[in-house]
C-alpha cells in the first residue's frame, strides 16, 4: 500500500509568548517536513508552541458525520468543478457495469477510508485493479483514491467477490462511501 503521506504545506501556530524565535519554528517546520510529521506541541518557560501540517483527519471525519445525507452532494458536485481537467476526467478502462445513486448495495461492501478521488487502475489505460466477477481478499489492491496528490491504494480488507462497482472512474468519494459490493 501506497505510504500515506501529508503533502500540503499548510502550518499554524500560536504562542503565547516570545519564547521560541522565528528561527527556532523555521527548524522545527522544517524538521516535520523532513520527518513527515503532521503535529508538534511544545511548552517552554510557560510559552505554548503548537504546529499542524495539512489536515486534522478525525476533525474532517467528525464533520462529515455529523452533515445531513441530503448536504454532502453539493462540495462533491463542486469538488469535481474544481478538479483539474487531467485528475477529473481519465477515461473508463472497461465496460463494467456501475451501480446508480439510486441503487443500494446489497452485500457487503468494500468503503472508501478518504475523501478523495477514485481510480479503478494505476494509469488511464492501465487494467483495473478489480473488476466484477474478481475474487479478492483482503491484501488485494481493488483502487486507488487520491487524496492532496497522493495516491493511495486501498485494500479489499474483505474477502469475496465483486458484484458491482459502485463508483465510476475519476470521480469523488466521500469518507465511509460504498465503492464495490461483494458477494461472499
Amino acid at each position: 500500500m501506497a505510504k500515506r503521506t501529508t503533502t500540503k504545506p499548510a502550518h499554524s501556530a500560536t504562542s503565547t509568548s516570545c519564547a521560541y524565535d522565528l528561527k527556532q519554528i523555521r527548524e522545527i517546520v522544517g524538521l516535520m517536513a523532513e520527518n513527515n510529521l503532521t503535529y508538534f506541541h511544545s511548552e517552554q518557560e510557560g510559552a505554548k508552541l503548537e504546529l499542524r501540517r495539512g489536515s486534522d483527519l478525525e476533525a474532517v471525519k467528525e464533520l462529515l458525520k455529523s452533515m445531513p445525507v441530503a448536504t454532502t452532494a453539493a462540495p462533491v458536485a463542486m469538488a469535481a468543478s474544481h478538479a483539474p481537467a487531467a485528475v477529473a476526467a481519465p477515461s473508463l478502462t472497461s465496460a463494467a457495469p456501475t451501480a446508480t445513486a439510486a441503487d443500494s448495495p446489497m452485500g457487503p461492501t468494500i468503503n472508501s477510508p478518504m475523501v478523495g478521488t477514485f481510480y479503478r487502475s494505476a494509469t488511464p489505460g492501465d487494467k483495473p485493479f478489480a473488476s466484477v466477477g474478481d475474487s479478492v481478499d483482503e491484501n488485494s489492491n481493488v483502487c486507488i483514491i487520491e487524496a492532496m496528490k497522493v495516491m493511495n491504494e486501498i485494500k479489499a480488507e474483505a474477502r469475496g467477490t465483486i458484484a458491482r462497482i459502485l463508483v465510476e472512474d475519476g470521480k469523488p468519494v466521500q469518507y465511509g462511501q460504498p465503492l464495490f459490493e461483494l458477494r461472499a
